[in-house]
This record gives C-alpha cells, sequence and structure tokens, in this order.
C-alpha cells in the first residue's frame, strides 16, 4: 500500500486492478476522468480545501468506482484483494474531518447508486434503505407516510444515510431520540474478503455482542455498508421550541441538568454562550445584550410537550433564566441547516472557519468551555461555542472558530494548533475528542491516546477481518505511523 501513486508500479497494480475487476463484473461502472477522481480526493475538510495541486494530485483515487448493487460491491471488494489495491468507501462526502482522503494507490468506491426506494415495514415501524441515499430524502419519503426518523444533523441534506451509520453520527434531537447507532435495527455489510453480512432485524437480542453495532462508526475499515434497516416513529402532534436567556452559562446547565434530572427529556437541548448567541438574537429580534441563550424544544403528543415545557421553564426560572417566549426558538428551528458561516468561512486563500465538537461528564462540562477557548486562542481570530448533546451523565460541546494568516502555509500552521490546543485540552481534562463528526484524517492521531491499550482490540478486529489492509488503510488510527500507537 505503501507505493507512490506516481511511479509506474502504481499505475501497473491499478490497471490490473481495473482489468481484473471488469472480467468479473462487466456491469461495475468505473470512471478515471479526472474531474471524477477529483471529486472524490476529498470531502468538506476544510484543510482540503487549502491543499496545493501537488498536494491535490497526492490524494487522487486511481479510479471512482460506481456499483449498483450488493453483489458489484463483493465483486470490487473480491478484485481489490486479489490485486492488492486500497478501497475507501464514498458516501456524499459531507463529512467534515477529511474521512474519505488517502493517498497512495487507492481507488474511490462511490456508494451513491445504492439508493433505489426505500423498503417501508409498516407494522414493525422500520425502513430499509440503500447506502447511497441521503439522509433528507429518506425523511421525506418517510414524511409522507406520515413517520420519520428524527435524526437530524445539520448536514441531512449532504450525508448519506450509510455514511451516517459509519461515522457514527448525532442529529439535533438526539437527548430524547438519541443517535443513530440508538436508531439502527440492523444492515447489510461487504467484508474485506467480498463476503456479504446480513445481521437480523430484532428490536434487541443478547445472542452475544452486537454485530452491527460493530461496524458503526467504523469509517470503510472493518467493511462497506450497503444497506440500513432504521426505526421510525410517527410524525410528532405537537412541537414546541422556545429560547431563555441566562447572564452565564453556569445557570444554562444547571437548568438542563435540573430538567434531566426531572426525568424531561426535551428533544432539542442547545446552550449558546454570549457570544454565538448574537447571531440567534439578530436573527430573531429579540435583545440579548451578550447573555448566555438556552433553546428547547419538546415534541411528540401535545399533552406531554405541554407538561414538559412546563416542567422546564419552572426550571429554567429557579436558576435566573428569563423566558424569551417562542421566536428565538423558531427561529433556531427554522434555519437549523444553516452552515453558509463554514462556507464564507472557508471562502479565501488565507482564511479558516472550522468546527470541533467535543464531549465530557458534567464534572468537566463548565469548566471545558473557558479551558478550551483559553487554549485556542492564541491561534485563532474568533472563536464561540455552544452545548448542543446531553445525557444524564454529560454532554457535547461545539466549538466554532476562526483564523488566518498571511499565507497559505501560516494560515495551516495556525489551523492545525487551534486543533492541538483544542484536543490536548479535552484529553487531559477526560473527555472524549470527538462526540459525533468521527476521526477522518483530522484526529486519527489522537485514538491511542484516548484509548489507550484498548484500541489493540480495534487493531485485532481490523486484522481479522482485513489481513490485506485494503479497507480505508490507515484510518481510525490503525496505521504503524499513527502517533503514539505501540503495535499490539
Amino acid at each position: 500500500m505503501g507505493i507512490p501513486a506516481d511511479t509506474k508500479i502504481a499505475v501497473d497494480q491499478a490497471d490490473r486492478f481495473l482489468q481484473q475487476l471488469q472480467e468479473a463484473a462487466p456491469s461495475v461502472a468505473v470512471d478515471r476522468t479526472e474531474e471524477s477522481r477529483l471529486s472524490r480526493a476529498g470531502d468538506r475538510w476544510p484543510e482540503a480545501a487549502k491543499w496545493s495541486a501537488a498536494e491535490r494530485e497526492r490524494h487522487l483515487p486511481a479510479a471512482v468506482i460506481s456499483p449498483s448493487s450488493v453483489e458489484e460491491v463483493s465483486e470490487v471488494l473480491k478484485a481489490a484483494q486479489t490485486a492488492g489495491i486500497a478501497v475507501v468507501p464514498y458516501g456524499a462526502g459531507s463529512g467534515v474531518v477529511g474521512g474519505v482522503v488517502n493517498d497512495g494507490v487507492f481507488v474511490s468506491l462511490d456508494l451513491a447508486r445504492l439508493a433505489g426506494v426505500p423498503a417501508f415495514d409498516d407494522e414493525r415501524g422500520e425502513v430499509t434503505v440503500g447506502a447511497g441515499m441521503l439522509g433528507a430524502d429518506l425523511e421525506a419519503a418517510l414524511n409522507a407516510r406520515g413517520r420519520r426518523i428524527p435524526h437530524y444533523p445539520q448536514s441531512l441534506s449532504l450525508a448519506s444515510v450509510g455514511g451516517l451509520v459509519a461515522t457514527r453520527s448525532s442529529g439535533t434531537f438526539s437527548s430524547k431520540y438519541g443517535n443513530i447507532e440508538d436508531l439502527l435495527v440492523a444492515l447489510e455489510v461487504v467484508l474485506a474478503d467480498g463476503t456479504i453480512v446480513r445481521t437480523r432485524a430484532v428490536p434487541r437480542s443478547s445472542t452475544g455482542p452486537s454485530i452491527a453495532q460493530l461496524f458503526v462508526g467504523s469509517e470503510g475499515t472493518l467493511g462497506v455498508i450497503t444497506a440500513v434497516t432504521l426505526r421510525t416513529f410517527p410524525l410528532a402532534r405537537d412541537s414546541r421550541f422556545r429560547g431563555i436567556a441566562f447572564d452565564d452559562l453556569s445557570g444554562g446547565l444547571a437548568t438542563v441538568r435540573s430538567i434531566l434530572d426531572a426525568g424531561v427529556t426535551p428533544a432539542v437541548i442547545r446552550l449558546y454562550d454570549g457570544d454565538e448567541a448574537a447571531h440567534l438574537y439578530e436573527r430573531s429580534g429579540v435583545p440579548g445584550e451578550g447573555r448566555a441563550l438556552l433553546i428547547l424544544g419538546h415534541d411528540g403528543h401535545e399533552s406531554v410537550v405541554a407538561s414538559e415545557e412546563s416542567v422546564a421553564l419552572a426550571a429554567a426560572a429557579a436558576h435566573g433564566g428569563a423566558d424569551l417566549g417562542a421566536v428565538p426558538g423558531e427561529t433556531w428551528e427554522r434555519t437549523r441547516f444553516d452552515a453558509s458561516w463554514l462556507e464564507r468561512g472557508n471562502a479565501g486563500g488565507t482564511m479558516i472557519a472550522d468546527a470541533i465538537e467535543v464531549s465530557a461528564g458534567w464534572p468537566e462540562l463548565a469548566a471545558l468551555h473557558g479551558k478550551v477557548l483559553a487554549a485556542m486562542d492564541p491561534h485563532v481570530d474568533k472563536a464561540y461555542a455552544h452545548y448542543s448533546h446531553f445525557y444524564p451523565n454529560g454532554g457535547a460541546i461545539y466549538f466554532i472558530f476562526f483564523t488566518s494568516g498571511t499565507d497559505r502555509q501560516e494560515v495551516l500552521d495556525r489551523y492545525r494548533n487551534a486543533w492541538d490546543a483544542a484536543l490536548s485540552t479535552v484529553s487531559e481534562a477526560g473527555g472524549s475528542v470527538s462526540h459525533h463528526h468521527g476521526v477522518g484524517e483530522a484526529r486519527k492521531d489522537w485514538m491511542y491516546r484516548e484509548h489507550g491499550n484498548a484500541l489493540q482490540v480495534l487493531n485485532k478486529v481490523k486484522a481479522a477481518l482485513d489481513p490485506a489492509g485494503v479497507l480505508s488503510p490507515g484510518k481510525l488510527g490503525l496505521a504503524p505511523q499513527a502517533k503514539g500507537q505501540a503495535n499490539d
């Protein structure tokens, strides 16, 4: 796998693989045009936007392969293992940490054609869908039947269902409905040797460790997810969104914990610091004056929604919260998929905008906000944060930052230093360096620091399922060159 992509040997290796593939599965679509290869060289990772032409060339796949069935995926992987060429699954390219970025000799396995028509099982309350279908398209199809999957990441219209599972995604309604792993019932996956595995769709099973969950968050390293079965829910009969202002974050955090301890679980709980709250105050036309802003969303049966909101507002008042009414909450709900700040912040050659989402337990959660912002401060122009997902034992913080430099190298140095400062601070505090964006290139060197020698379990699973190392080599910190990793 380590042969440079610009050598004659690499070209011969790719040619040999493609010839073997077309002999075994002539119907598989293969595209070697530069335009197609360029479009699959990266995702929405901000650092990739600053690549030089030479850097982009180094990450080009030898070809883009687009299977239309699970059987074709199987043939691709069989041929890849025989030829010894790496395969990097590609969903819809919405990731922001470089999950599809690779180098050396590899092909991009584009799963977009694995979409088709979802198979609805209304009696069981489940839907089975091809990995290539976009999350928003699946949600629209379900809504037309009076159902939904309340999994709403900001990238819903950009992300494939398979990609959501492969990166262990979380959505804005996670506090009530859980994350993607909680919604997953079963999956279909193709192993590195071409074996097609289908797990059984049951509400729960005690027949050993969950095989389906093994592939959640695996980022293409253990197998290629080709279809998933997910739980569905009825459309909410009522939904209410509200904004509550606090003089500081401590009152908001105390309120959230009081609400959860009371046994009430809002669908949406988002607590913005004063700096980030400013844009919501401005959009909603409600004076904020630098105060922290708590957005609460309740949905479901109308009587339950009303009761939950009553309990939540009482808890907020007890901790100094000022009820701002529905407008700030409804403004958030209306604009929740807007990520234009990311596009604007990355529009210039010497600017980068990005977000870092981490998680921690309640004892560390409050202090991490200030500690991380202080650690990042020397390396950024501006940064702010919000708490975006909560659990009975802690929550997640989402840091947004902007940095610039006099030239491309300076801005990249400042950007990488900001990431290192943030993740070091979180790791030292005992938190997790990723809550829902996954590992990709941005975090692979932090895997051993987070998992310690427990990472050897994943190393051994990888060695067993993919002994030739053809699936997404180097991802999840499993490559020997990963910082601090031992060869367990």
